[in-house]
């Protein structure tokens, strides 16, 4: 089930769009979401490289 990473044109964030997590781009509608249900963010930073990228690192 694709959460609402399904949009981004990100490669890092497109890489979660089918975790079991209900994820949001940082922004207002996830702040708002937070303040609303009164819930901590769980922030994900990262990064996409390819393969050989990944094994130099």
């Amino acid at each position: 089930m694709p959460n609402k990473l399904a949009q981004e044109t990100s490669p890092y964030l497109l890489q979660h769009v089918d975790n079991p997590v209900d994820w949001y781009p940082w922004g207002e509608e996830a702040l708002h979401r937070a303040r609303q249900e009164d819930k901590p963010i769980l922030l994900s930073i990262g990064y996409a490289a390819c393969h050989w990228c990944q094994g130099a690192t």
